[in-house]
């Protein structure tokens, strides 16, 4: 569909889009023509959200990006119910008690069952008693729903204000800014300012409960940290952690001390084992101990080396306990066991050398009581080494417990100190909070007081009645191109053309043929006084004068003029055409074949006797006989004939016998040049179908008021399978404006 049709759509229904604007800018015009002044005041507040004041009992930090938040929750603070409400009260209280009241109410008004439920002075006392205590009425109590009706009645119910009121965030600042728009300047201001002190007030008893709350959390939070401090402090003190560690270092002196007397003692008894050797020795050499005892001489050679590897052996061990005395681990331990065990081990192998010294006594007897000496000193020395070593292994008893002790009382002191730790932070929080609670600041500021305006705000009406004729001159367009975009009639030949895939020989435009003769208007000019009716009449004229020319262009003589569908103008178009013909002389038979819809023979006054026809009849000069049996119907000339039907449902064939008058057609062709049949449409009978087997040529009409359908589509196929027959297809009753559409 082109943009030129739609255009010209819209041209044709201008007066409907023009009216249907003038309409709706007429209809605003008259509901505005009462709209009431309204005044406006307005108020800036700068909140100072960019300063962290609030009370926190967690991490006291500020997030810059929290401002979005704090704005809406302060608009939506500023415009809750419980701050609008405190306002209705004190603007209800003022109308009430002033002199000069915002509102009052009329006669209807004061005459309602609202106003007179109402008792004045009671209400005034509850309405007060509300602002005092910043309370808001409910529905839910009888006297407080009559109360809220009364507000209602005035206008100062929390719906009716909040239309009224916008609040909002100036762009780019810290300020909010408050508006009000009412029917009165000094009510307008009044609103303005009041709802920012009823929104103070508000905002501080919400303000004092919250830090209240959070200063009583911080300082339970702050004894608990002190019980538990104190809890720890008490502990450390009883387990006695600096006894303790005075007691240990004593225990390790004496483990040091008692060790290096059984070293020294070690020592001694080694020496007295020595001496014991070399006694032995002695007595040996004189007789009195035998050598097989264990105390056989030995040469100086391996006295030596012995003694050597015996010295050795306890310098090792000697190393070996002096390291576990450091370290005290069982490494130690075990290492100092495996090297005093070897020592022992070869110490008895060991011999003393057979040298004598010289202070060592020649005589029997007195070897004999330095030998017992010397077991005396080395029983002695014995019990002195165990003594020592129980006192040493006691004391590292008692050193390995207070080393556990310690361990959990060095733990204890940690847990004391995180304790202390936690207990000043919490003391540091619940200071500040006392400071910022105490000092009951809030960051709103009214910079800018609400003041009264001179002037009332410009009227819209103008706007109000412009948009309302350009939405509905829009609408109207945008519907009229969408009926006609959704339109699928074939209302011109280009979407003839790609509708339908036949040629197209000719279009006839619609003509209005209520009492007019059709045969008139063709053979003769028009006399309408309407102009539009004559210009049309003379284009349908012109129109059959070119379809003319084409059914003689075909050198055809007889044609069937048939549709898919009934209504597409058949008829009327085989009329015209054959009064066109006969005025250019032609001689025009018309035969009504159209059994199921004969109103071609109605039209035409012809005599319904094709049925009757005899074959013997036509036998002899069929020419001159059907011409004699035709009726004559031309206009002015004497060249329209026409057979007409009785009609009936039956087809061509179940009617005419076999050699009837339309297996004679071309016999004809000398007394006339043309013979129209009219078929009845292919979409619901199947006499076109017979039809088309007796003419020279086939004629579709459609008519571009209808819709192709997929029935039509397949009528469609039977022209295109007609093997040359098919001569074209005839647009009919086209549009005046469509008519050269392209």
């Amino acid at each position: 569909m082109d943009l030129a049709y739609l255009f010209r759509m819209l041209l044709k229904r201008k007066w409907i889009i023009i009216g249907a604007s003038f309409l709706a800018s007429l209809v605003a015009w008259m509901l505005t023509r009462n709209e009431p002044k309204v005044y406006l005041s307005s108020a800036r507040v700068s909140t100072g959200f960019a300063v962290p004041d609030e009370i926190r009992v967690g991490e006291n930090t500020y997030n810059p990006f929290d401002a979005d938040v704090k704005f809406s929750n302060a608009i939506n603070t500023w415009a809750s119910p419980s701050v609008i409400s405190l306002l209705s009260y004190e603007l209800i209280l003022h109308d009430l008690s002033s002199p000069t009241p915002f509102r009052t109410l009329n006669a209807k008004d004061k005459q309602s069952a609202t106003y007179k439920d109402v008792d004045l002075a009671q209400a005034q006392k509850v309405f007060a008693d509300k602002l005092q205590t910043m309370t808001v009425l409910t529905s839910y109590k009888p006297d407080e729903k009559d109360l809220l009706e009364f507000l209602t009645l005035y206008g100062y119910s929390y719906k009716y204000l909040l239309q009224n009121v916008a609040i909002s965030q100036v762009p780019r600042t810290d300020y909010i800014e408050v508006d009000c728009k009412t029917e009165n300047p000094e009510l307008s201001a009044f609103i303005v300012n009041q709802l920012f002190d009823q929104f103070i007030r508000y905002y501080r008893k919400i303000r004092s409960t919250q830090s209240q709350e959070s200063i009583d959390t911080l300082q339970s939070i702050m004894e608990k940290k002190r019980q538990v401090w104190e809890d720890k402090k008490k502990m450390l003190d009883g387990a006695g952690f600096a006894d303790a560690s005075l007691e240990n270092s004593g225990r390790m002196d004496l483990i040091s001390e008692y060790s290096k007397s059984l070293s020294d003692e070690e020592s001694k008894q080694t020496d007295y084992y020595y001496e014991l050797r070399r006694v032995n020795q002695k007595l040996v050499s004189m007789g009195v101990v035998e050598s097989g005892k264990g105390s056989g001489a030995v040469t100086s050679g391996n006295d030596n080396n012995a003694n050597e590897e015996l010295i050795r052996a306890r310098n090792a061990m000697n190393d070996a306990y002096s390291e576990y005395l450091k370290t005290n681990s069982a490494a130690a331990l075990t290492k100092y066991n495996q090297l005093k065990t070897e020592y022992y081990s070869k110490f008895p192998n060991s011999r003393p050398t057979t040298t004598t010294k010289p202070d060592m006594p020649n005589n029997k007897n007195d070897l004999l009581d330095k030998k017992a000496d010397i077991e005396a000193s080395i029983q002695a020395s014995n019990d002195k080494i165990k003594d020592l070593e129980q006192k040493i292994g006691g004391l590292k008893a008692n050193v390995s417990s207070s080393s556990s002790k310690n361990a959990g009382l060095e733990s204890l002191q940690s847990e004391a100190k995180l304790a202390e730790k936690d207990y000043f932070d919490a003391k540091q929080k619940y200071s500040n909070a006392t400071d910022v609670g105490s000092s009951s600041v809030n960051n709103f500021r009214q910079l800018q007081i609400a003041q009264p305006a001179i002037e009332p705000e410009p009227s819209k009406r103008m706007i109000l009645v412009l948009l309302a004729g350009a939405v509905t001159f829009m609408s109207a367009v945008v519907i009229i191109l969408l009926v006609t975009y959704l339109d699928s009639k074939v209302r011109t030949p280009g979407i003839f053309a790609k509708t339908i895939p036949l040629k197209l020989i000719s279009i006839v435009n619609f003509v209005n043929l209520r009492n007019r003769a059709i045969g008139e208007i063709v053979t003769s000019s028009p006399t309408e006084e309407d102009i539009r009716e004559q210009r049309r009449s003379n284009l349908f004229r012109e129109s059959i004068r070119k379809l003319r020319y084409e059914i003689e262009s075909t050198g055809k003589q007889i044609f069937l003029f048939t549709s898919t569908k009934k209504g597409e103008g058949k008829t009327a178009l085989i009329q015209a055409l054959s009064h066109s013909l006969s005025m250019s002389k032609k001689r025009v038979l018309v035969i009504d074949t159209n059994f199921s819809n004969n109103d071609l023979t109605v039209q035409m006054h012809g005599e319904p006797i094709l049925e009757d026809i005899n074959n013997e009849e036509l036998r002899d000069a069929p020419a001159l006989k059907i011409k004699t049996l035709s009726k004559e119907v031309g206009v002015g000339t004497q060249n329209v004939y026409v057979i007409g039907s009785k009609g009936g449902d039956y087809t061509p064939t179940e009617v005419l016998p076999r050699e009837n008058i339309l297996t004679q057609l071309h016999l004809l062709a000398s007394e006339f040049d043309y013979i129209f049949l009219e078929g009845p449409p292919l979409n619901d009978f199947s006499d076109s179908r017979e039809l088309a087997r007796y003419v020279d040529g086939v004629i579709a009409v459609f008519s571009a008021v209808r819709v192709i359908k997929q029935i039509d589509k397949e009528s469609i196929n039977f022209f295109k399978e007609l093997n040359g027959k098919f001569c074209g297809s005839i647009l009919n009753k086209i549009d005046l404006e469509n008519l050269n559409a392209i």
